[in-house]
């Protein structure tokens, strides 16, 4: 705060009169300066040598995500459900937990799968690299209900204001009577405004059951951010294959701190 109302200070004295010259604000005048063009965050002596360089804590955000989902299985069977996000993230590091329950139209209801999942991320020029691993927790109440275990990664490609992303992920299934499962998705995105995003894609899943052929959807997403903390969120997908759910939404508000 010192160095600010200096900075300030500096400023105003050059307006009124120009005799005092301090071109990297440190402190010490031009004439003086033995080491110039200094940053604002160095800290220098009496000469205008750095002696200590400020760096500053990575900030630790949060996200709590509340929501609501409907899901058309089939021309019998239909649910409804809300659900809860936790998110945690430190520089390119992110962790999540989510839950949700189920409410199906033949009076069943009960508690999804739970999941609890790490990711890491990298940016490089236009591309984004991130891989996650996770747990579904056995919220569910089924008997032989285990936990299961994934890892996922995705490669995005940004163009201007598009991306193009690529994801893939394996499921290691330890419930009884399931295998394991493969996702592949393709995705793109398109940035319409700094407060809202778009994307749709498509996704191929091996069905946990082995007498069941994969499960293909397309799905359509759009984000829209009221200001840095408030945002809104929707989900639409429809399915592809005979095995897929026929329609699906989601609604959620999410809030950042």
């Amino acid at each position: 705060m010192k160095r600010l109302i200096f900075v300030f200070f500096l400023f105003f004295t050059f307006t009124v009169n120009a005799a005092y010259l301090d071109d990297d604000m440190d402190g010490v005048e031009n004439g003086d300066d033995l080491c110039p063009n200094s940053a604002l965050t160095d800290i220098v002596d009496e000469r205008g040598c750095v002696v200590e360089k400020l760096t500053f804590k990575q900030e630790h955000r949060f996200d709590i995500i509340l929501g609501y989902k409907y899901a058309k299985v089939n021309e019998e069977y239909s649910q409804s459900g809300q659900s809860l996000s936790l998110g945690y993230h430190y520089s390119n590091f992110s962790a999540y937990f989510y839950t949700s329950n189920y409410d199906i139209n033949n009076g069943e209801s009960g508690i999804d799968d739970s999941s609890l999942s790490f990711y890491y991320r990298l940016n490089k020029n236009d591309f984004s690299f991130s891989l996650g691993a996770g747990v579904y927790i056995p919220t569910y109440d089924s008997a032989g209900n285990k936990s299961d275990y994934f890892v996922k990664t995705r490669v995005t490609r940004y163009v201007g204001l598009y991306d193009f992303s690529i994801d893939i992920g394996h499921t290691f299934m330890h419930d009884e009577g399931t295998r394991d499962t493969d996702t592949f998705s393709l995705s793109s995105g398109y940035l319409a405004s700094e407060k809202s995003y778009f994307s749709i894609s498509y996704t191929n899943q091996n069905s946990i059951y082995e007498d069941e052929r994969n499960l293909q959807s397309i799905s359509l997403y759009a984000g829209y951010f009221f200001n840095e903390k408030l945002f809104l969120s929707t989900t639409i997908s429809g399915g592809l294959s005979e095995s897929a759910t026929d329609f699906s939404y989601s609604l959620n508000v999410g809030y950042r701190f």
